[in-house]
């Protein structure tokens, strides 16, 4: 089978589905080498994406396609024709609830990571809520197969995109091997010397997003926390400025606990596993994810984790972490204090959490994609 794998929309790796295309790129070929796997980037993309590029013949496409209005209509003309051209067998397209083609004639799966603008009001300008609610799903309706993060994320796409049952399956994410416990103080020094933080800490991991991140709610709550405990704790805030990210920052200097609040910025992945490891307790009170894969990681690296407990959190989260109401912030604080007051809870939660996101693996998340690929095939 002569597979079409696209990269575009997802972000240079930088993102929740930038990883997940990245960790994907590095089992298939391993598990499929009946199978040929071509990747079609944007040229300064492709180092992003795969570490041995011999694995795969790379398509690029040209630099002022990078925009998402110019890159959709560059799918709509340009990529039904790559298809036909090459006679590609089946087209993946791992950044489904973003960009599509209305038309390829080959079959194709995508996957739908969420469906947020349901959810989450304000999360997006006039014309991406009109792309989103109008064209999105007709382009989503085109799709051979739709894989979908989680069992929430599923129901969406069954119930207001209209996509048949049948063709919608639910393949988890995993975090990767590069997640594992390491020693603490080494972890504590290091992110001392090159982030400027001190510990403790108490660890969130997100891009700089208002209002679907929730960091607001946070901050307040963290405030209310350091004022009632005289907790030495700082809270560190990791990862780029998004949409409205100025709201987050002005929140932060003004609260009571703003010399306590640090953000890093965008962290490499290297790096991450060395944050999670030097924090006390990992917190994801995020309002909506379509999976919310920075709760394994934090579980893989023996960190307590407290996280909402709306959209798709609670399955990836099981009885391995504490949640709570993210839209209430006597909750969020009342959180922090029971973890951080209590080291037997502490324990608790980083032994559950061990145990529980063991049961996720990238090696058969990657099977279960294979799986979809020859069914959507065979449906040609």
């Amino acid at each position: 089978m002569k597979v079409l794998i696209s990269t575009l929309a997802c972000d240079a790796g930088k993102s929740g589905v930038g990883q997940y295309l990245i960790h994907l790129l590095q089992e298939l070929p391993c598990l499929a080498p009946d199978m040929q796997f071509d990747l079609l980037a944007l040229k300064d993309d492709v180092r992003h994406y795969v570490t041995n590029p011999d694995q795969f013949k790379i398509l690029t496409v040209g630099k002022p396609y990078r925009s998402p209005f110019a890159n959709l209509l560059w799918q709509q003309a340009a990529l039904p024709r790559i298809c036909a051209g090459k006679h590609y067998d089946l087209l993946f397209i791992p950044a489904g609830n973003r960009r599509l083609p209305y038309y390829v004639p080959c079959p194709s799966v995508g996957t739908f990571h969420d469906f947020a603008i349901l959810h989450v009001p304000g999360k997006y300008d006039r014309v991406h809520t009109l792309y989103n609610m109008n064209l999105l799903p007709a382009l989503v309706r085109k799709l051979t197969m739709v894989i979908a993060d989680s069992e929430f994320t599923r129901r969406d796409v069954i119930t207001y995109i209209k996509v048949p049952e049948e063709r919608v399956s639910v393949i988890p994410l995993a975090a990767s091997e590069l997640y594992h416990p390491r020693n603490k103080e080494e972890c504590s020094a290091y992110v001392s010397e090159r982030y400027k933080v001190r510990t403790p800490y108490i660890l969130y991991i997100s891009r700089i997003e208002h209002p679907g991140k929730n960091h607001v709610r946070l901050i307040r709550a963290f405030a209310r926390f350091k004022e009632k405990e005289k907790t030495p704790h700082q809270l560190l805030l990791a990862g780029s400025d998004w949409s409205c990210a100025e709201e987050v920052h002005r929140e932060a200097a003004a609260c009571s606990a703003s010399k306590d609040i640090v953000f890093t910025g965008f962290v490499a992945g290297d790096d991450l596993p060395q944050l999670y490891c030097a924090s006390d307790l990992f917190v994801f009170p995020s309002l909506f994810e379509g999976f919310g894969l920075p709760i394994l990681e934090a579980m893989r690296c023996a960190v307590p984790v407290a996280c909402s407990n709306t959209s798709s959190l609670p399955e990836v989260a099981g009885n391995a972490a504490l949640l709570f109401d993210p839209y209430d912030e006597d909750a969020i604080e009342d959180t922090l204090r029971r973890i951080l007051t209590s080291d037997s809870l502490r324990e608790e939660l980083v032994q559950a959490g061990l145990v529980w996101s063991k049961k996720f693996g990238w090696p058969e998340t990657a099977i279960k994609t294979l799986e979809v690929f020859r069914k959507a095939h065979s449906l040609r």
